[in-house]
């Protein structure tokens, strides 16, 4: 507690030796304020008069104070510049000589001035003149110039069939015009078939069809046209329509098949010409499996203007097949496509799954899936079949769709579908565009894989080129 005491003692003392000091300060001040101005002039004298500046000091020196009033006395060589007139008070004007410019020393501006050449250069960045160059007349070229597509299918069916024409009929018309003898020319025959992926046993089964037609008749017309007729016949035998759904629901189609097929673009071409045809759309993304399946797919239906159905990746197709079709319904969807995962037909868990969809669309809407469909590739040939018969036992296939056929000579993989799995191609696929998914007719078919042969002219049907 003393020591507290003691400190605002001290404390208390400093601020009073500064109150004094600061009083003392202001009446210095205020009694300099009030003393008369002194006027120092320089004074010639030694050392000691020099540093002497005091009032007492400038008393004591009469002559220094003489000399101050000297100082101010008028200088009579100024007085004539007083002037008695007004016209000689006016002030002279003054002339300004280059030497006088030259010695004064420029005022610098506070602003930058702006010279004509920055003027300029400024001008130029907006012009009036180059408005009228940027008129939006190049609208209604690219507009004309795009070609209607009806204009281009022609000439891309033709292709469709084209390689596997020009082997297959290379082979026909070596074998029966190659040899004399009945046996060698039905052996001939034979292997054209097989070499086009007709297969051994449909080749051998019209090769002895054509034969017991024949007799032992060998022109090459004769044989030509036999051989025509029996595959027109075969694949005539396995074509069936379409299933109907019942009054006010929609059709129901499932679609299958291994990864690469072109199963999801087969799909897309079919929502288009099934919008065309028959009415709003409606696809099922069930392919949850493959990365990038369910995004690939919603562009296609962007660009055909179908609905899609989809979940996250890893989920289960049933349950999106499901939502699927009881969306069509409550929407009064005309077409239901169902996109399923794209597997090997070895995979026997993946087959389990696909049957489970069928099962769980069932219950929605009985009778349903009204279609299964197997999207094969046309350029795998043999193996499409071993393909269609693994499918076949997991969901009742009541179609096929060939897809690619415009990049494969193995065209005759039709034949064998036909007459060995005894299911209807419903379509084939000639080209990436969407209007190349084309119906399968089995006499153009016939027309076209001949078309050349015989004289006269063949028909030109959509597969003729």
């Amino acid at each position: 507690m003393a020591t507290y005491q003691l400190i605002v003692l001290v404390m208390i003392a400093v601020g009073v030796q500064f109150g004094l000091l600061s009083a003392a300060l202001l009446l210095e001040f205020s009694a300099r304020k009030k003393r008369p101005l002194d006027v120092a002039v320089p004074v010639e004298s030694d050392a000691e008069e020099e540093t002497a500046g005091s009032a007492a000091t400038l008393a004591r020196r009469p002559a220094t104070v003489s000399r101050i009033a000297d100082a101010l006395k008028p200088d009579p060589e100024l007085e004539p510049v007083e002037a008695e007139s007004p016209a000689e008070s006016a002030p002279t004007p003054i002339e300004l000589t280059p030497e006088a410019i030259a010695e004064t020393e420029p005022i610098e501006p506070s602003v930058p001035e702006i010279s004509p050449e920055i003027i300029g250069e400024i001008a130029p960045e907006t012009p009036a003149e180059p408005i009228p160059e940027v008129a939006v007349e190049p609208t209604a070229p690219p507009v004309a110039a795009a070609p209607p597509p009806v204009a281009s299918e022609p000439v891309r069916i033709g292709i469709g069939l084209r390689k596997t024409r020009e082997g297959f009929l290379g082979r026909i018309r070596a074998a029966i015009t190659g040899s004399a003898k009945i046996d060698e020319i039905y052996e001939g025959l034979e292997e054209a078939l097989i070499a086009a992926d007709v297969g051994v046993d449909a080749s051998m089964k019209i090769v002895a069809a054509v034969r017991a037609a024949l007799k032992n008749d060998s022109r090459p017309d004769a044989i030509r046209g036999a051989l025509k007729g029996e595959i027109e016949r075969i694949l005539t035998a396995s074509a069936r329509p379409m299933a109907e759904p019942p009054a006010g629901e929609p059709l129901v189609i499932l679609l299958a098949g291994v990864n690469g097929a072109g199963k999801t673009t087969t799909i897309a071409k079919l929502a288009a010409m099934f919008k065309e045809q028959r009415g709003s759309v409606t696809v099922a993304a069930a392919d949850t499996f493959r990365a990038a399946a369910i995004e690939q797919l919603e562009v296609w239906c962007n660009r055909v203007g179908a609905d899609i159905i989809k979940q996250k990746q890893g989920s289960d197709p049933a349950a999106v097949a499901f939502d699927a079709v009881k969306s069509a319904r409550a929407r009064k969807a005309s077409t239901v496509l169902i996109d399923t995962a794209g597997r090997l037909q070895t995979k026997i868990n993946l087959m389990e799954e696909l049957k489970k969809i069928g099962r769980v669309v069932g219950r929605e809407l009985p009778g349903a899936p009204h279609e299964a469909w197997l999207v094969l590739d046309a350029t795998t040939g043999q193996n499409a079949l071993s393909q269609a018969r693994q499918f076949g036992e997991a969901v009742a296939l009541t179609g096929v769709v060939l897809a690619k056929l415009d990049s494969s000579a193995k065209g005759g993989v039709i034949i064998a579908i036909a007459e060995q799995l005894k299911l209807p191609v419903r379509y084939v696929g000639l080209g990436e565009k969407v209007e190349d998914l084309r119906p399968f007719d089995p006499k153009e078919f016939v027309e076209a894989l001949f078309e050349g042969e015989e004289s006269g002219g063949g028909a030109s049907g959509s597969y003729a080129a």
